[in-house]
């Protein structure tokens, strides 16, 4: 009997998925049927085979980060680089934690900014295509920060967000109707 799987991640991009963890026995579906090639695990409870992934022609990049906190910027920085390089190889790219709301948003938030988004378009952007994205007010603040560095080393002409606007946007799934 062959079970159905449906993974829990959602393409941002053509290139850049974001997403909850996934079964170690998937990971030659997530290669062959989504072309995955590189993968970024947030999780600090548990991490991907990374043998396995290799097995199926991925990478793994492991930046362990507590639910629900900041991503260290020193490893919001190591991502960066590490899926910016797939991406640049036109390579797929999955950023994921265990749900796909906060770390992994997070730290795609970055990748997406670093490659050209402005700050609140990259978030409209990943709400859009995942609506349940909404980074905790300690990753909104680790974003921000990272953003600031960012601005103030590429020179980009936006202004980093406050955490006012960032929630109309993150949040808004909450909102009473």
């Amino acid at each position: 009997m062959t079970t159905t799987w449906t993974p829990n991640f959602s393409w941002i991009t053509q290139e850049l998925a974001v997403g909850g963890s996934f079964p170690s026995e998937r990971a030659e579906e997530l290669a062959s049927a989504h072309r995955i090639r590189a993968v970024v695990d947030l999780r600090n409870e548990a991490k991907d085979d990374e043998a396995v992934l290799h097995r199926h022609g991925m990478t793994l990049l492991h930046l362990p980060t507590e639910d629900m906190c900041g991503v260290d910027a020193g490893q919001l920085d190591e991502g960066v680089a590490f899926a910016s390089a797939a991406l640049d190889r036109g390579e797929r790219v999955l950023i994921h934690c265990e749900h796909g709301i906060g770390r992994s948003a997070t730290l795609a938030l970055c990748v997406m900014v670093f490659r050209g988004e402005r700050p609140l378009d990259a978030l409209e952007q990943m709400k859009s295509r995942r609506a349940l994205v909404s980074p905790s007010p300690a990753q909104f603040a680790c974003w921000s920060e990272w953003l600031a560095r960012h601005r103030e080393l590429s020179r980009a002409p936006w202004e980093v967000p406050d955490f006012d606007a960032f929630q109309a946007i993150a949040y808004r799934h909450m909102r009473i109707r």
